[in-house]
């Protein structure tokens, strides 16, 4: 009987690693890449069409003096021990078929080899056209985290890696499989809910605007007066609604004890979500109401460890919102009031917000041409309304142009391109070789954009703005800011610390270091000066002891303070770049987050995480160092190379923006 089926199923429960192509006839191009050659001479075909230098090492051989035994053309071939998977185009709308709950992030590696194999060489597409070049958040976590446990010689995993806004659950375990519908229909006493309602006005919605103030006082009163039909909204929506704005105002009181907290917003977010019903959401008509309920329920359980339902929730929100035309010109949405055309503008822009957060921190690719400037600031000021003024469309206007940058950096580091738009000669937006000069163009746009801030938003200004939501709203767009540079800069720090520790050394040696690698290093460090920045901002914003409750969610806080200290992780690695100013604010990350500890059981987590990692890169390189947050560069010419930590995980560096032949021949091969 074959063996082959019980082999081939061995091989595929063993762990996936990447192994380095080694082929005889591969010119040096395609050695340093790491990608299949034709071993064509004088020239290859890849290095022809790419237009690169070809060369053979002495010990390559033609092509031809290898295919001494060819295979039987009936046979069918074995799986190799090691396959990469090609990287897909991520579909536009969230697909029910994804694992619940299941941590999904672009990955070159499969667990099901390809069916049919190419029929030849050529037929493959480019590695560079299939493959995804960034990585979110918390895969960059997870891989910085298995790195140093390879390198400290532990077991794999031995620390938490959960990650906020991705799998950590910031609100406690939720239990959403069995539903009690009758008591979402129940409301709390008037005083309490008028308690926590004020709250929801006061200290949620200047930084995550999602309803309207007035259409949802009205309907308030109307279901405490006992009415039947609503003013606005279906009355099953509004009590959706009503019962999570309720669980976010109990969450934004830091003062109530951890479990006692948890436990009463899990209450009501049950409620909430026995009321939306599925029929309700796919198959009826779309309203406001129905839109605003799924982005206020995405928003917690971003902060929970359901990844399917946070990432089917924003997808539907935005398809929804697309059907109603909310992202079209006002132009084209005559028929609307003015009032009306205004609030669906309004909820377009936080549905924007809303996709952007949960592509960023969830690793999956945002709603292709998502952001639109539907309407001008003139046309919004020319409001009877107050709130919605010429200075709160401009600052509408700003938040929108910082998610079309954003927007844009995404798709810079992201490759749409496959074997068929290839084939076709379709273009595509952004090439790989060109990321730093993309990448200097958009620092450049997010440098104007930061320039052309209201005064009251300007960094240097925040801390002396009197109206509280508006210093909320400065902060968080501040450190939305910050994010979009560290997002943009990321690639560079990975390259940089995948260079060899031969590159390291001569880069140390040298008077003169080449464009590139002074760009390279330049950017890296950037990307770490905005997690010193946004440690600096979240430290500011902790609650002063005359208040009680403090300027931004603290759930918002816990995340970017999690964003630096894997920023900082990072740079322990290089004595450049772990500079002193860095070594305080990685203290600055860790007190912040003692000062959160009470706040959720994860919190502790992470800060055990933190120490704990950081005194094994330091006792790798000093083993007699005790403490977690000395400043304790590694020395990189002791061969303690970054980029080795990361091949023994098997992160793979090439699914970055940089190929290998970017950098100078003379590095190459020393």
């Amino acid at each position: 009987m074959d063996s082959r089926p019980d082999e081939r199923r061995h091989e595929l429960r063993k762990p996936f690693r990447r192994q380095r192509l080694k082929v005889t006839s591969a010119c040096q191009a395609c050695r340093l890449r790491k990608i299949k050659c034709d071993g064509g001479r004088p020239v290859c075909n890849r290095c022809q069409v790419r237009g690169k230098t070809c060369t053979y090492s002495q010990g390559s051989a033609p092509l031809e003096h290898q295919a001494q035994h060819p295979s039987p053309v009936n046979q069918e071939p074995a799986p190799p021990k090691h396959y990469h998977k090609p990287i897909l185009p991520t579909p536009v709308l969230p697909s029910p078929s994804v694992a619940e709950d299941h941590y999904s992030e672009p990955s070159s590696i499969s667990a099901t080899p390809t069916a049919t194999p190419a029929t030849s060489q050529d037929s493959e597409p480019e590695p560079d056209q299939n493959r995804v070049c960034y990585a979110a958040h918390g895969r960059f976590a997870g891989e910085v985290a298995a790195a140093i446990d390879v390198r400290a010689g532990v077991a794999p995993a031995t620390t938490s890696n959960l990650v906020p806004f991705v799998d950590a659950p910031l609100f406690g375990e939720i239990d959403l499989l069995n539903p009690q519908l009758g008591f979402g229909y129940t409301l709390p006493p008037r005083e309490y809910a008028d308690k926590l309602i004020d709250i929801y006005w006061q200290y949620i919605d200047p930084v995550e605007p999602v309803l309207d103030r007035e259409r949802f006082s009205q309907d308030y009163e109307a279901v405490y007066a006992g009415s039947g039909a609503l003013p606005h909204a279906d009355r099953d929506t509004w009590l959706c609604i009503f019962n999570i704005v309720i669980a976010l105002a109990v969450q934004r009181q830091e003062a109530i004890p951890l479990e006692k907290r948890d436990a009463e917003a899990s209450h009501y977010f049950q409620r909430a979500w026995a009321l939306l019903r599925p029929e309700a959401i796919l198959w009826k008509p779309g309203s406001i109401e129905l839109v605003q309920s799924l982005m206020l329920m995405n928003r917690y359980l971003h902060c929970t460890n359901n990844q399917q339902k946070t990432w089917m929730t924003a997808g539907l929100a935005v398809r929804i919102a697309q059907g109603m035309c909310c992202h079209l010109p006002e132009s084209l949405s005559s028929k609307d009031s003015s009032s009306d055309a205004k609030l669906k503008h309004r909820v377009w822009v936080s549905c924007v917000a809303l996709d952007r957060c949960v592509s960023w921190s969830l690793g999956r690719t945002s709603v292709p041409s998502l952001v639109h400037l539907p309407m001008k600031t003139n046309s919004l000021a020319a409001s009877g309304t107050s709130h919605m003024g010429a200075e709160h469309a401009d600052k509408l206007r700003r938040k929108m142009e910082l998610h079309e940058i954003g927007n844009q950096i995404q798709l810079a580091q992201t490759q749409t391109r496959n074997g068929l738009a290839s084939s076709l000669g379709l273009p595509r937006l952004y090439q790989h070789d060109d990321y730093i000069s993309v990448a200097l163009q958009l620092d450049s746009c997010l440098s104007r954009w930061e320039k052309g801030l209201p005064d009251e938003w300007q960094l240097q200004n925040l801390p002396n703005v009197t109206d509280r939501a508006s210093r909320a709203e400065g902060y968080l767009l501040q450190l939305r800011l910050l994010h979009s540079r560290i997002f943009l800069f990321r690639p560079m720090l990975a390259r940089f610390y995948s260079m060899k520790p031969q590159q390291v050394n001569l880069q140390a040696a040298s008077s003169t270091l080449s464009l590139i690698d002074r760009l390279l290093k330049d950017s890296s460090a950037m990307c770490i000066e905005a997690g010193q920045k946004i440690a600096f901002l979240i430290n500011q914003t902790l609650t002063p002891s005359t208040e009680s409750i403090s300027l931004l969610p603290w759930w918002y806080r816990v995340y970017y303070l999690h964003i630096a200290g894997t920023i900082f992780l990072a740079a322990m690695f290089a004595p450049d770049l772990y500079t002193p100013s860095v070594s305080d604010s990685w203290s600055i990350v860790l007190s912040a987050l003692r000062a959160h500890a009470h706040l959720s059981a994860y919190v502790q987590q992470c800060i055990h995480t933190f120490e704990t990692l950081s005194a094994r890169i330091l006792q790798t390189k000093f083993p007699s160092s005790n403490s977690c947050n000395v400043d304790m560069p590694l020395d990189g010419t002791s061969g303690f190379s970054f980029g080795d930590l990361f091949e023994d995980v098997g992160f793979d560096f090439d699914t970055f923006v940089f190929g290998m032949e970017d950098f100078p021949e003379s590095q190459e091969d020393q």
